[in-house]
């Protein structure tokens, strides 16, 4: 019964996690990280620094408050965007663009610097200051004047040609400063596409507009994996591009297949849930369905970790989950923690894999801690709140994501420093915000938002919260979790 009120709960049922095989190797070397992991038991409720943490909590309790109502998001001033124009591509030639390629490139390379945050598209009506007639794709035919009447401090010009196999455009791109009338020396070549891959076209451009810019590339395109609500309380699990384009429905069979977790070369790993027990799952590229754990009790949700080809999850023999690492193909289990009267689950990694984040609610509520993937050095993270859940640990490794329920019950996304313990609201007054995921270049969040109705969509945020985007007009999107 305890098993399925894991279930219930509003975090802990979607959390990352799972189980085991029986082996007397796993016994032995679960005993041997249990009895590393029990000696650093007593320190596991020592905080090392939870800086703003400790002053927030004082102040909670000398008011009476949940200190977590404390931790408001703070507005700011929003950071400079760097404004762009946009136009349509000009066609050089007589050949017709029967699939529209010029529009729908321009679309997605509009839609994409939007959402990044660095960018501010100029709208399209403002376009109507150039004179299209006179406006050329070479430095000496560009109205400059004009596009800065438009507001663009940067411009982006692409001319194309419909090449001599149907339906296929060979794009050429420029990027120009508009103050300076010069251009701006992008590496982007030219390059051909068709309708099936004109978005990954726009994709790469934009992605590599980032890297001009910042350095490192943006990761516009790539995939970011989910569940969808079905009939019978059946879930289907799919994907879609970064900007909610291109889903794609993995065909597993049905049942209530929950917690998807991307796995080695563009596997697919999840959770199903059934009357006898619970395992994990995973499903390849080829569309061959793997069953990784087998055990009298229930194993759910994965994460994986490229580095080391490892899997953590929870576990179960009876009713409380504990934490376990095992191979791909579900050998070599190793318990991490022995928390017999108490919740361990929802494990993240750490960028290098030597360490993983979790939830235990060893301090009496759910709260988020950090161990060694030997079992050694565990610490409590979170001081502030009484729920909180689903850590995601940030591909530049100073972060960790979470969900935190506040004193109205209501659920929001927080950031936890991992060196300094400082906690910063990313979401506020908006629904419920849940299952934050981070981008692959640490930049972006996604998660479940209920703001639009009580079934969630996904939307995407910068790190800090800001330029908050909705990838999907669909309901009923939960989980997600990016491909990185």
């Amino acid at each position: 019964m305890k098993r399925r009120l894991l279930y219930l709960l509003p975090c802990l049922l979607i959390c990352r996690v799972a189980v085991c095989q029986e082996g007397e190797t796993t016994a032995q070397a679960a005993r041997a990280a249990v009895g590393a992991l029990k000696a650093s038991g007593d320190a596991a409720m020592v905080p090392e620094d939870h800086s703003n943490q400790a002053e927030v909590q004082d102040k909670g309790l000398s008011l009476g408050v949940d200190p977590l109502s404390l931790i408001t998001v703070v507005p700011g001033g929003p950071p400079v965007r760097v404004p762009v124009a946009v136009p349509n591509a000009i066609r050089l030639g007589d050949n017709v663009d029967a699939d529209n390629l010029a529009q729908t490139l321009a679309e997605v390379i509009r839609n994409d610097l939007s959402m990044s945050g660095l960018f501010e598209v100029m709208p399209v009506e403002t376009y109507a200051l150039v004179d299209a007639s006179k406006e050329g794709v070479t430095p000496s035919t560009i109205q400059f004047g004009s596009w800065y009447n438009v507001g663009a401090s940067i411009l982006i010009k692409t001319h194309y040609t419909i090449e001599g196999r149907e339906h296929t455009a060979k794009f050429h791109f420029k990027l120009y400063n508009v103050d300076l009338a010069e251009e701006i020396p992008i590496q982007f070549a030219s390059r051909e596409c068709n309708e099936a891959s004109v978005r990954a076209l726009g994709h790469a451009f934009v992605n590599a507009m980032i890297k001009y810019y910042t350095g490192e590339e943006g990761v516009f395109g790539t995939r970011i994996l989910f569940v969808e609500q079905g009939q019978n309380n059946f879930r289907k699990i799919q994907s879609f591009e970064t900007d909610g384009f291109g889903t794609i429905t993995y065909q597993v069979p049905p049942a209530i297949n929950v917690m998807p977790e991307w796995g080695p070369n563009g596997s697919v790993l999840f959770t199903q849930l059934s009357s006898k027990s619970d395992n994990i799952y995973r499903y390849d590229t080829k569309g061959e369905l793997t069953q990784l754990t087998d055990f009298e009790g229930w194993a759910s949700g994965a994460d994986y970790c490229a580095k080391t080809g490892k899997i953590a999850f929870t576990g179960a023999r009876e009713e409380n989950g504990n934490i376990y690492i095992m191979n791909v193909d579900g050998s070599d289990v190793v318990q991490l923690t022995d928390f017999p009267n108490n919740i361990q689950t929802s494990p993240s990694f750490s960028p290098d894999c030597s360490r993983i984040a979790f939830v235990s609610d060893y301090s009496g509520k759910p709260q988020i801690y950090v161990i060694n993937v030997d079992g050694t050095g565990m610490r409590r993270l979170t001081w502030v709140g009484n729920y909180n859940t689903t850590p995601d640990w940030s591909p530049k490794g100073d972060l960790i994501a979470f969900t935190a329920r506040d004193e109205r019950n209501v659920f929001d996304i927080f950031t936890i420093n991992v060196n300094t313990g400082e906690v910063i609201r990313l979401t506020q007054d908006q629904g419920h915000n849940r299952e934050p995921s981070w981008s692959p270049d640490g930049r972006y969040i996604v998660f479940e938002s209920t703001r639009d109705g009580k079934q969630p969509r996904l939307y995407l945020m910068n790190q800090d919260g800001r330029w908050q985007t909705r990838l999907s007009a669909r309901p009923g999107l939960k989980t997600p979790t990016w491909h990185r």
